[in-house]
């Protein structure tokens, strides 16, 4: 490992702070995004990286017709 790669994986063990982005958070950003765009990536990625299912989203005032076109993130 070279000596630049070293130091960015000592320097982010060593924040102060650490980011954390609750499931709360990641529903409300992927209704956000999606309102703006429904072929938004990063709302694709959230959902798949949170899991978010389409009962949470259409909770939250995602339209039917934008789950559906989001239907191969969610049952993917």
């Amino acid at each position: 490992m070279g000596k630049c790669k070293r130091r960015s994986i000592s320097k982010a063990k060593n924040q102060s702070f650490r980011i954390q982005f609750t499931r709360h958070e990641a529903v409300n950003t992927v209704v956000r995004e999606v309102d703006r765009n429904p072929a938004s990536t990063y709302a694709r990625e959230l959902i798949s990286l949170f899991g978010l299912s389409a009962e949470e989203l259409s909770e939250s005032g995602v339209s039917y017709e934008v789950l559906r076109s989001l239907d191969s993130v969610l049952n993917g």
